[in-house]
């Protein structure tokens, strides 16, 4: 028995090369499909993630805004304010005015920890005497426009509170 060995055309063997370029680009936009589901999955954890911390910071302030009902107004702020308290109420005994600036200041400490991109708002209920709303904000992963409660590239978690004794 005697092997003979033929030769492939070359017309095939280019014929060949195109079904591996075209099986190649359908693996390259499969696995580009998966990354970019994979990313969008990502983007919606943190954005879970930052609602959830956000919800948490609102009810912590909305705690302290009601053990201190008398000086609510004091916990009012707008956005990008900054509070600053000389005063330690854990050292030393403090009024109530006095506690509700270390409260924000506090408070506001443990926004720049958890959402370091974040920022807040405390303002009155319009017609709703003595409501206030907390309002905690962090970058959006999407284009967002502004609202009465919500800065322009903004996410914003809205509680409102009626703190009294």
């Amino acid at each position: 028995m005697q092997l003979t060995i033929r030769s492939i055309p070359s017309s095939s063997s280019g014929l060949a090369m195109l079904e591996a370029i075209a099986a190649l680009l359908v693996l390259t936009t499969g696995a580009i499909g998966i990354l970019w589901w994979h990313q969008k999955a990502e983007l919606r954890q943190q954005q879970q993630i930052n609602q959830f911390i956000a919800m948490s910071l609102a009810s912590d302030l909305a705690k302290r805004m009601q053990v201190n009902a008398r000086q609510a107004a004091l916990y009012a702020f707008g956005w990008g304010e900054s509070r600053q308290s000389t005063h330690d109420c854990f050292a030393s005994p403090c009024s109530w005015a006095q506690l509700a600036q270390w409260d924000i200041s506090q408070w506001q400490q443990a926004l720049r920890a958890q959402l370091p991109q974040g920022d807040a708002s405390v303002y009155p209920l319009a017609g709703k005497a003595q409501w206030w709303v907390i309002s905690v904000g962090w970058p959006a992963n999407k284009i967002t426009s502004a609202s009465g409660s919500c800065p322009v590239r903004m996410q914003c978690w809205n509680l409102s509170v009626r703190p009294q004794r």
